[in-house]
C-alpha cells in the first residue's frame, strides 16, 4: 500500500466498542515506543500489560470524553482534554507514528479547549513524548517523579498557553 492508498485519519468520539482497541494502543505505545526511555520494571508498572480491567478502562475513557483517531476501521490513536485544559492521555499506535496522528489529535483537543475559553493546556508527558509536545508549543514546567506500583518514573508537567488573540483568530 502506498501513501495514496492509505485511508485518511478521521476523528470521532470514543465509544465503548473502542475499549479493547484503545487499551491495545496504550499498551503498545508504552511497551514499544516509550520502552527506549524507561527500564523494563518502569514499563511494566506503567503499562500493566494484561492486568487492566476492560470495563474500568472503558468507564475512564468515557468519563474523559475521549476522542479516537481512526484510519479505515482501525483505531490508531486517542486523546482527551478536560474542562481545565488537562490532557490526561495522548497515545498513537507504534505502527502509525510520524504520520501526523498525534498532531491531528492535539489540534482537535486544543480547539476543544479554545472553544471552551480554556486559557492553557497542561499534561504530564513522558520522556518519549516530550520532544513532540515541545514541537507544538508546550514547555516544561517541572520534572516529576510519579510512583506507579512502587516504581518511580520520570515525566514532565508541560504547559501551553492558549493566547486570547489566537482563540479569536481561530
Amino acid at each position: 500500500m502506498n501513501a495514496s492508498d492509505t485511508p485518511p485519519v478521521t476523528l470521532r468520539p470514543y465509544r465503548s466498542a473502542d475499549a479493547a482497541a484503545t487499551l491495545a494502543v496504550f499498551t503498545e505505545a508504552i511497551t514499544r515506543t516509550a520502552a527506549a526511555h524507561y527500564t523494563p520494571e518502569q514499563i511494566e508498572a506503567w503499562a500493566r500489560p494484561g492486568r487492566r480491567d476492560l470495563p474500568s478502562w472503558d468507564q475512564a475513557m468515557s468519563d474523559r470524553a475521549s476522542v479516537v483517531a481512526v484510519r479505515g476501521d482501525e483505531v490508531v490513536g486517542f486523546s482527551d482534554v478536560d474542562e481545565d485544559g488537562y490532557i490526561d492521555m495522548l497515545f498513537v499506535s507504534p505502527r502509525h507514528l510520524r504520520r501526523g496522528i498525534a498532531r491531528t489529535l492535539l489540534g482537535f483537543v486544543e480547539q476543544r479547549a479554545r472553544s471552551a475559553a480554556t486559557p492553557e493546556l497542561t499534561s504530564d508527558v513522558s520522556i518519549a513524548a516530550r520532544p513532540f509536545f515541545e514541537s507544538v508549543g508546550f514547555h516544561v514546567v517541572r520534572e516529576q517523579r510519579p510512583v506507579k506500583e512502587g516504581i518511580e518514573l520520570t515525566n514532565y508537567r508541560m504547559r501551553k498557553v492558549l493566547s486570547p488573540s489566537a482563540t479569536a483568530a481561530s
